[in-house]
């Protein structure tokens, strides 16, 4: 049985979703969250074969949820499922380690066929899709701009919710100086300006 945790901030979703897969014979929801913060600690805690993610959710957003468990080594498969088909953030999902992007308006035994085909096959992009990423290949736009750290993104996180140096440092149990080294080297590697414009650039590229 493969176990699938469920991580959607609309709860309608999430029901919907779990009602899909309690009526298949080789899936079970292992667990649920409404954001980011709280789909990572599901999965390094329970460490599932699937984990379904929205884009865009409240802390965490689901293209960094992707980059911690790549990370960390895990062997969940990190699936997107989401109504977003913007080419920013389809390219930031497969850059941080998506094994899937999935748009939600498939029927359920789509979905369910869709799963399947990531765990057989190791990878799965919705038909609609497929376009935007031989266009990245023609026009050589695949690279993603930069490599961040699991810490970087969490830093920014919390400087796009308006926390000082001081105040990151003591959320996350780090120094006001490395917060500081890690805002400015992001900065640096983003070619942003300042703090804010790098919080931005993350929020578009689904990091933060």
């Amino acid at each position: 049985m493969n176990r699938v945790v469920i991580c959607d901030d609309h709860e309608l979703t999430r029901r919907g979703i779990r009602q899909v897969l309690v009526q298949t014979s080789d899936f079970e929801v292992a667990g649920e969250a409404e954001d980011g913060n709280g789909a990572w600690d599901l999965i390094f805690r329970l460490k599932p074969e699937i984990a379904l993610l929205d884009i865009r959710m409240p802390g965490l957003q689901g293209p960094a949820v992707c980059r911690l468990v790549k990370n960390a080594g895990l062997a969940t498969a990190c699936i997107i499922l989401t109504g977003y088909t913007d080419d920013a953030l389809l390219r930031a999902a497969m850059a941080n380690g998506a094994r899937g992007y999935i748009v939600k308006d498939v029927s359920g035994d789509e979905l369910v066929d869709s799963i399947r085909q990531v765990l057989s096959r190791g990878a799965v992009l919705d038909p609609r899709l497929a376009l935007h990423v031989m266009k990245w290949f023609e026009d050589n736009q695949l690279e993603f701009p930069a490599a961040l750290k699991p810490l970087d993104i969490k830093i920014l996180a919390l400087v796009a919710q308006g926390f000082t140096n001081k105040e990151i440092g003591q959320n996350l149990n780090i120094s006001e100086n490395t917060v500081k080294a890690h805002v400015n080297a992001v900065i640096e590697q983003l070619g942003a300006k300042n703090r804010v414009e790098a919080a931005v650039i993350l929020y578009r590229y689904g990091l933060i």
